[in-house]
């Protein structure tokens, strides 16, 4: 599995709220219908104060994914791509801002275990059960490739994620990948719970997002169109 995503700047003259609207329809209705997706997710960016005011620097993350690299890269030729979804995308998007990442995908945590003291409800969480959650996303830049760390996913269970993902970049994708070297994905059920479980340690959330080092960190609403 190829994960893939991408960093979506708001263009100048369309409101947030526009811009997050227009995301949802028509885009993602016609995004949604491209024949070599297996999974389709809009990250929209909400605000924390646990992030800086760059946090918002890129309102939307898109994350898709695909069986293998060579569907991934031909993504841009797909005709329900080039003929309805890329002539929308000047509409609500800072094209000349655009970043993105192929990557592999290392799931650290899968879901939540009762025999690492998790809450009953919280074991049977499964986030492609649920039509949204959300995700705190950390996108590393290159000149820091020791971003990952082995006390990770000790970490991510401290601050209450039920799922804790990392996802390097992907070497078959060569120059495709000019930007990022890897990605960090870390879920919660509710805004609620992201917000207590960063209050319960926060001294394992500076630690975790330190490592990223030179990194863009958003929180994000995840809304699933495709599973």
């Amino acid at each position: 599995m190829i994960r893939f995503f991408a960093l979506i700047a708001r263009a100048e003259g369309v409101s947030s709220q526009e811009f997050h609207d227009h995301w949802r329809h028509p885009h993602g209705t016609m995004g949604n219908r491209i024949a070599n997706m297996r999974s389709y997710v809009q990250g929209h960016q909400i605000h924390t104060d646990l992030l800086g005011q760059d946090q918002a620097s890129y309102e939307g993350i898109a994350i898709t994914g695909f069986d293998n690299i060579q569907e991934a890269l031909a993504f841009g030729n797909e005709p329900q791509y080039v003929e309805h979804v890329q002539p929308d995308e000047p509409n609500f998007v800072d094209q000349s801002r655009l970043l993105w990442l192929y990557t592999t995908e290392e799931v650290l945590v899968g879901r939540a275990k009762p025999q690492d003291g998790a809450d009953y409800a919280d074991t049977l969480w499964n986030d492609l059960d649920h039509g949204t959650s959300i995700q705190l996303l950390q996108f590393i830049r290159p000149g820091n490739p020791d971003w990952a760390g082995e006390d990770d996913a000790e970490l991510g269970r401290r601050i209450g994620a039920l799922r804790h993902a990392r996802n390097p970049a992907a070497s078959e994708a060569g120059d495709a990948n000019p930007d990022l070297i890897g990605a960090r994905q870390l879920w919660w059920p509710t805004l609620t719970a992201f917000q207590q479980g960063v209050a319960k340690d926060p001294d394992a959330v500076k630690q975790l997002l330190a490592q990223g080092g030179d990194a863009h960190t958003a929180l994000v609403r995840s809304e699933r169109f495709l599973r």
